[in-house]
């Protein structure tokens, strides 16, 4: 799930950075930052990583997600099972807009 899941997020194409790992932490066995460019909008990120969820991550018998979108950084945190005694996976992914780098003032 981790390669799975940093695979989509790269091919999205709008995220400057991109880490994924697993924890031993039942409440999310998959942890993710993402850093999104600076000219996209919060609504923007949080409707691809959910398409991203619903398309690639999710498993077909059961899912449940929530999202929060604040200024200048969006939350998702999502569940999913493989079956009604199969494998389940949690997931929590943080992306924070990345930073504007600073331009320098004339060199004298």
């Amino acid at each position: 799930m981790e390669s799975i899941l940093r695979d989509a997020m790269k091919e999205t194409g709008l995220f400057d950075t991109v880490e994924v790992e697993h924890t031993d932490d039942p409440d999310q066995l998959v942890v993710a930052l993402c850093q999104f460019r600076p000219n996209l909008t919060e609504d923007q990120i949080a409707l691809t990583i959910e398409h991203v969820w619903d398309g690639t991550i999710r498993y077909p018998f059961w899912e449940a997600h929530s999202t929060r979108v604040d200024d200048g950084h969006v939350e998702f945190e999502g569940a999913t099972r493989e079956g009604p005694v199969g494998r389940y996976v949690t997931f929590h992914l943080v992306a924070q807009r990345s930073q504007v780098p600073s331009q320098r003032g004339p060199q004298y």
